[in-house]
């Protein structure tokens, strides 16, 4: 079983599955991985050709779907929901996933003199990844709960709740089947000069993003590192400050690879012990469902 859901521009939704009166998805296209383009290049008096790289085509999924009960108007409300040009975002659930995908709708064509309505929509996503609907989330300024029961409050001296770790590294498990961007939200609990995260990769220097200014206790650092989205924010005292010119040069935006990703972090100019606290937020990404 599977459901599947539309979203326009404007937020509003509707459910196209379990609507057998009015709806009935007869087949949807474009569910599977989009084709890859590999490009290479043929040497003379070599076998084959040099690999020079890859990329993903966009996504085009195609819905046909029979119109029931009355058929004029419920034809008339995926015009609303399935704008020509505009964007949509595709909800799809079966057993195993439960994911959307954003495009443009290309066509919506109708059979109107067919006893038998059928509309069939076309829907192009430049991004061909599906992402999960659930968003996933990890802290990697180390905070380790110490909580214990039962216990007594009477017992002459403080009960620790939790602790930062020594440890500045953390790991941030990425179950896709690719790599995916993550935002990364920054509290500071104390001022500082710099911010450094790392990816830690044995034997070698990993990916860093590095940023430079004079934060103070209780700003907010937002970093987006995924594609088409990068960006760096500084949120203090409720104003909203594009913090790009902060972004040290030889930084990279780095990317969640799927499984395993160490990630450490370093500060300047702080003495407090609770400097920052940092989680980790992204959304799974699949090539098909």
């Amino acid at each position: 079983m599977f459901s599947l859901k539309v979203e326009n521009a404007t937020g509003a939704g509707l459910t196209l599955t379990g609507k057998e009166g009015q709806y009935q998805v007869i087949k949807i296209e474009g569910l599977n991985p989009a084709p890859a383009q590999i490009n290479t290049t043929a040497i003379a008096n070599l076998d084959g050709s040099l690999f020079n790289s890859s990329r993903l085509e966009s996504k085009n999924i195609v819905i046909t779907i029979r119109i029931n009960g009355d058929v004029e108007t419920n034809r008339q409300r995926l015009y609303d929901y399935f704008p020509t040009k505009e964007r949509v975002k595709l909800y799809y659930s079966n057993e195993n996933r439960d994911v959307y995908i954003e495009g443009y709708v290309e066509t919506l064509e109708c059979d109107l003199f067919n006893i038998s309505e059928l509309a069939q929509i076309s829907v192009l996503c430049p991004d061909p990844y599906f992402s999960s609907v659930e968003e996933m989330v990890s802290d990697i300024s180390n905070t380790i709960a110490l909580f214990y029961f039962p216990f007594a409050i009477d017992i002459g001296s403080p009960v620790p709740i939790s602790e930062f770790e020594n440890s500045r590294v953390s790991n941030v498990y990425n179950d896709g089947s690719s790599e995916t961007g993550v935002i990364v939200d920054i509290i500071a609990r104390s001022d500082f000069d710099s911010i450094e995260i790392r990816r830690i990769v044995e034997g070698e220097d990993g990916e860093k993003i590095k940023l430079v200014y004079p934060f103070l206790e209780n700003d907010e650092i937002i970093i987006n590192t995924n594609k088409g989205h990068k960006s760096v924010y500084l949120i203090r005292d409720s104003q909203r400050t594009n913090l790009f010119t902060a972004v040290e040069r030889g930084s990279v935006f780095f990317q969640l690879r799927a499984g395993d990703n160490l990630f450490g972090y370093l500060l300047d100019g702080s003495t407090e012990n609770e400097e920052v606290s940092i989680r980790f937020l992204w959304r799974t990404i699949y090539r098909g469902v």
